[in-house]
């Protein structure tokens, strides 16, 4: 190539990497904006695909930008050697070269943003997403602007030359251009890793948060576990005057709390006519987060919080109650498998019936229940 040709060359190909490199930043400034004017960004050719492009990847973005505005400088400069072979074509092979550099920049970016797809899936991954747009939006760019980078490759020179001048392609840029599009490629691909990885980071600090925020673990639909029985394993047979889901029903009581420890009233309301009898301790059970039995110790007795008075059979008046205890120590919920429902009964072999209570019973967790006995001041506990 003669020396008066070089600078226009070098010249053309520079324009076509800046015109790429605009397209790009003022597409991806315009998709940033938390406006309508983002729609704007669709007049724009995709020259470089939107996953590249994600605002937190950070510096990965402007050196995405950058790389690929080199390998279209380059490779522009290639292209055009290749195809102008006097002044008379370098208007035209300037032109084709920019589709060309716009096409290729593009496919070496697609291929980045499928990358993870590819290696997963094999070429199957590349049905996935819209692999192949930055290509061709590439080409459509060149085909666009490719103009003005033949103006100034197709530019005469300073002096006229006394024959046709042929331009003849530097050694040094085939491999230039090449190691562009690789570097291309590269770092496409870290910049999609870095995208994704940001993404987790973000999805697990907003689990943690969820997490803190949250009484107990996240509710796990996979999790292990068995359902709360309706009614408890026991083989009990009641007298005509007991206390049966035809005469009482169990209620919930307010629970209350001293320094580390809880209590928790069960009441036993007599709602009948006639007096009924209960004799023992009631039949408790937990549920956790996922509905599942929480695996709970339930001791008969006091605790911190409650005295036992033993069990012993006692008469509830028609409309009064009875009331019994549960007693634990407080646990952190942090992370664990916590009460989220209280299931009782009068008496194991009875139906349970069930509340919906946040709990700091946690898995593990010992409880101490008091046996009946008469509730004289009722209004404290329900």
């Amino acid at each position: 190539m003669r020396t008066s040709i070089i600078p226009r060359l070098l010249a053309s190909s520079a324009l076509a990497a800046a015109l790429w490199l605009v397209f790009a930043v003022v597409r991806w400034g315009l998709s940033q904006i938390q406006s309508g004017a983002a729609q704007l960004a669709r007049l724009i050719p995709e020259v470089v695909p939107p996953v590249l492009m994600w605002g937190d990847s950070g510096a990965w973005v402007i050196l995405t930008m950058a790389v690929g505005a080199i390998a279209v400088a380059l490779t522009h400069a290639l292209v055009t050697s290749l195809a102008g072979r006097s002044d008379d074509g370098m208007l035209v092979a300037a032109w084709f070269a920019t589709v060309a550099a716009g096409a290729l920049v593009g496919f070496a970016l697609d291929l980045a943003s499928a990358w993870g797809a590819l290696i997963d899936f094999g070429p199957r991954g590349l049905l996935v997403g819209e692999f192949g747009a930055a290509a061709a939006s590439g080409a459509l760019w060149g085909s666009a602007v490719g103009w003005m980078p033949g103006l100034v490759a197709g530019a005469p020179g300073r002096a006229a030359a006394a024959e046709p001048r042929t331009v003849r392609r530097p050694a040094w840029l085939l491999p230039a251009a090449a190691i562009a599009l690789v570097v291309v490629l590269a770092t496409g691909v870290a910049a999609d890793d870095a995208r994704t990885a940001a993404i987790e980071a973000d999805v697990a600090a907003q689990q943690q948060a969820e997490a803190d925020a949250s009484f107990g673990a996240p509710p796990d639909p996979a999790a292990a576990g068995a359902p709360v029985p309706e009614i408890a394993g026991a083989s009990v047979e009641f007298d005509p005057q007991w206390c049966t889901p035809d005469k009482a029903t169990v209620l919930k009581g307010e629970p209350d709390a001293a320094t580390g420890h809880r209590a928790l009233p069960i009441q036993l309301m007599n709602f009948s006519d006639e007096p009924c009898v209960i004799e023992g301790y009631p039949d408790i059970a937990f549920g956790d987060q996922n509905q599942h039995l929480l695996a709970v110790t339930i001791e008969q007795g006091g605790s911190f919080m409650s005295q036992d008075p033993g069990p012993r059979r006692i008469e509830v008046p028609a409309g009064g109650y009875a009331v019994a205890i549960l007693g634990w120590d407080a646990a952190s919920p942090h992370g664990a498998l916590v009460t989220k429902t209280v299931y009782a009964a009068p008496t194991a072999g009875m139906m349970r019936g069930s509340w919906p209570i946040d709990l700091d019973i946690v898995e593990g967790s010992t409880v101490a229940v008091t046996a009946w006995a008469i509730d004289a001041n009722p209004s404290s506990g329900g």
